[in-house]
């Protein structure tokens, strides 16, 4: 009876010790000095029991129990400075150095198709083209009659092309522009820039009553058409459309404009080779094509084995377009041609699949 009180006081006083220096923050190590030495904590409650002892045990449990509390009083006080000293460490360490360099937000970039296409802008602009726009919800008129297409054209049909209505549809290609660039050169007052677009084109240069200037125009923009992925070919796409018309204008002018170009785009070692073509809205008319650079003109897959890469059509624009447009075409002739935007961004950056350009993957586009 004697010892088991002192032995409760000092078991108390080794738990009390051990449970302070496992306390991890300033708030635990509160709770473990309420539980031992608080109003109703441990050692507390067993000083409260003196009383009950005998009077000849009191002075060595007294003795006993005020230096547990003393030896936990010292190691809470002891686990205290050591909290503080290791906040004080984390603070300094966590606190915000001022003179170090600023942390800026990621900044986006221009996508590979939106650099290749204004690349390819400027250099036609230097080649004093007007850049103008059109829009891509176009005239069932403007996308077929207007650029001398048959009525049983089998572009027209519906597994070909996306239709809105009959009589609206989304352009299968930028050569729609070329009829409403003409238009727009002739004077304000000329019937020809009122005409309803669905009015018939071959009927439109009788309504001219002026002498539309040259034009000279690059379309850039997104057009549709119904078509399985390939490696080169996607159901919307970028092209640029290029028209020049005015006195004079020869397959030559056609040639020489296209290998300039692309010389100034792709570089000056670039072979260009054309070959005969049929497009209803120009006569004669060729495609043209530039040496595949992914396998030097050996033959792989990007290029189908033939060394060359096709970039687009070409030819002088038919009679019966620069009527639509407002022209006479005994006193004027035309070039255009079109071609895709994403396959000269495939040839820049060497991407062998098109697909590739628009699937957002930011491994991809952070190479750019």
């Amino acid at each position: 009876m004697t010892e088991v009180p002192m032995d409760n006081v000092v078991r108390m006083a080794e738990a009390a010790k051990q449970e302070i220096v496992a306390a991890r923050s300033r708030q635990e190590l509160e709770r473990v000095r309420v539980s031992y030495l608080g109003r109703e904590g441990k050692l507390t409650s067993a000083l409260r029991c003196i009383g009950q002892l005998p009077s000849e045990q009191r002075p060595a449990f007294g003795r006993a129990a005020n230096a547990a509390r003393a030896a936990v009083e010292e190691a809470i006080a002891r686990r205290r400075e050591e909290l503080a000293a290791e906040d004080a460490a984390r603070e300094k360490r966590d606190q915000l150095d001022v003179t170090l360099p600023g942390r800026g937000p990621a900044v986006g970039h221009r996508h590979p198709l939106m650099t290749t296409l204004e690349r390819l802008l400027d250099i036609f602009v230097g080649m004093n083209y007007q850049v103008m726009q059109g829009p891509e919800v176009e005239w069932f008129t403007l996308n077929w009659t207007a650029l001398n297409y048959p009525p049983d054209h089998p572009a027209m049909d519906e597994q070909d092309s996306f239709y809105v209505t009959d009589d609206i549809m989304l352009r299968t290609q930028t050569s729609t522009a070329q009829i409403r660039a003409m238009r727009a050169r002739h004077d304000e007052s000329c019937p020809v820039r009122g005409l309803d677009w669905r009015f018939p084109p071959h009927e439109v240069l009788s309504h001219c009553r002026c002498t539309p200037p040259p034009t000279r125009v690059v379309v850039p923009g997104r057009t549709y058409r119904r078509e399985s992925v390939t490696l080169t070919h996607s159901d919307v796409f970028h092209q640029i459309e290029g028209l020049v018309v005015d006195e004079g204008i020869t397959f030559a002018d056609l040639k020489g404009t296209l290998a300039a170009f692309l010389r100034a785009y792709l570089g000056p070692d670039t072979r260009v080779r054309f070959r005969p073509d049929f497009f209803p809205f120009t006569e004669p008319s060729a495609d043209f094509s530039v040496n595949c650079e992914m396998c030097g003109g050996a033959g792989c897959r990007f290029c189908k084995h033939s060394g060359w890469v096709e970039i687009g059509g070409s030819g002088m624009v038919h009679p019966n377009v620069l009527i639509a447009g407002g022209y006479d075409p005994a006193r004027v002739s035309g070039l255009a041609f079109g071609f895709g935007v994403e396959r000269l961004a495939q040839r820049r950056f060497q991407i062998e699949h098109i697909r590739t350009l628009y699937e957002n993957d930011m491994r991809f586009l952070r190479q750019f």
